[in-house]
């Protein structure tokens, strides 16, 4: 990894000036390596394989090919993701990683379809190989070359949170798996067994299905919107909390557009404060969380009652009753209405991902009878968050 680091630094510095700018530039030069070896290890692959007649390396030859696409894909795709917002797409083009590491997938599974094909051809009619073993061990240097690119892809991925260079690292393995089994068909033909050959390249072609598949799915789920990570749910909440003037933080909704995030917030004042003074911390919310996270906040404002000694009753409740509860990742605004005509004790609960609509309002009920039972004056008004808020 230090060595890694090291070469990173020195080919891309981090100038600290723009964290999109600097994205794309380590996705690009990730990209151009990617273009620049593969292109060299496919000429090696398709010369030997077409010498040797070997069906199993012509197929690894073509999928090292795709290797080139994809990581012509993911150039291109870093490349889109550094546009700015426009008219026409106010959120920014961050999201076109997530289209890339799509069309890398799909890449992937029409190339081990047509590796089937061929491979139950050779099966069928195996035809004799017998390469040379400076052959074989060129190839098994390919495989320590196609590791170390996906290690180093797999690195700068973690370096920027990158989905599509997490993919373009995979497909770089499997290529490198793949090529491991050529290199069995290519000994096994070496002693006769030339069927090997076929089912080598099935095996290949299964690899990099499989791969494609998985990395799909990924792509999909960027796609149409995944959770946030606790950690990142964490990291708001902490820095929030922090902000003077600032009770509580809760309903946490993050929207995700490649590197950059848009979050929408509640946060708990004081409601004595003034509408003025609860704008200004609104600002101070806005301004901190872009300057130290990266985001992009709107910030709903809960004004609560601080010293009305009914609302401790119900937080001492929940929290001696529902704090162990593995459903309940907090509750909020808790508010008392005490009139004349009305007693109802009112606040939010948030869940933990996972649960289904049934459940939150399973949950729900047996909360409203607990606390009925514990309150028997007062009536009660429970919201469950819905599960995309925090």
């Amino acid at each position: 990894m230090a060595l890694f680091d090291y070469i990173t630094d020195k080919l891309v510095p981090d100038d600290k000036n723009s964290a999109r700018l600097y994205r794309g530039k380590i996705g690009k030069l990730q990209g151009w390596l990617s273009v620049i070896i593969n292109s060299v290890l496919f000429v090696i692959k398709i010369i030997i394989g077409i010498v040797v007649g070997s069906v199993s390396l012509i197929a690894d030859a073509i999928h090292t090919l795709s290797d080139v696409v994809s990581s012509g894909v993911v150039i291109w795709g870093f490349h889109e993701a550094e546009k700015p917002a426009d008219a026409e797409h106010p959120y920014g083009h961050g999201r076109v990683e997530y289209i890339a590491t799509l069309i890398i997938a799909i890449l992937l599974v029409v190339v081990g379809v047509e590796f089937i094909k061929s491979s139950i051809g050779r099966i069928m009619n195996p035809a004799p190989i017998s390469p040379a073993w400076w052959m074989v061990l060129a190839i098994l240097a390919t495989v320590f070359l196609k590791e170390l690119i996906a290690r180093y892809a797999e690195f700068l991925s973690h370096k920027i949170s990158s989905g599509t260079l997490h993919a373009d690292a995979w497909h770089h393995r499997t290529d490198a798996l793949s090529s491991i089994l050529v290199i069995v068909a290519m000994i096994a033909g070496k002693y006769g067994y030339y069927a090997v050959d076929g089912w080598a390249g099935i095996g290949v072609a299964l690899f990099v299905i499989w791969t494609g598949f998985s990395i799909a799915k990924e792509a999909v789920d960027d796609i149409i919107g995944t959770p946030p990570a606790e950690d990142e749910i964490n990291d708001i909440k902490q820095v929030v909390s922090t902000i003077e003037g600032v009770l509580g933080v809760h309903d946490i909704t993050v929207h995700s557009y490649g590197k950059d995030k848009f979050v929408s917030i509640h946060v708990e004042i004081d409601e004595k404060i003034t509408s003025a003074k609860a704008h200004d911390i609104a600002e101070d919310v806005e301004g901190i969380m872009y300057n130290r996270l990266n985001i992009e906040p709107t910030v709903h404002i809960d004004p609560i009652s601080v010293n009305n000694p009914m609302i401790q009753k119900v937080k001492t409740f929940l929290e001696d009753n529902w704090q162990d509860d593995e459903r309940i990742s907090g509750w909020h605004d808790i508010r008392i209405v005490d009139t004349e005509k009305h007693h109802v004790i009112l606040f939010g609960v948030n869940t933990k991902s996972g649960l289904t609509k049934k459940d939150n309002m399973g949950l729900r009920s047996e909360l409203l009878h607990a606390t009925k039972e514990k309150f028997t004056d007062f009536e009660v008004n429970i919201k469950i968050s819905p599960i995309h808020r925090y």
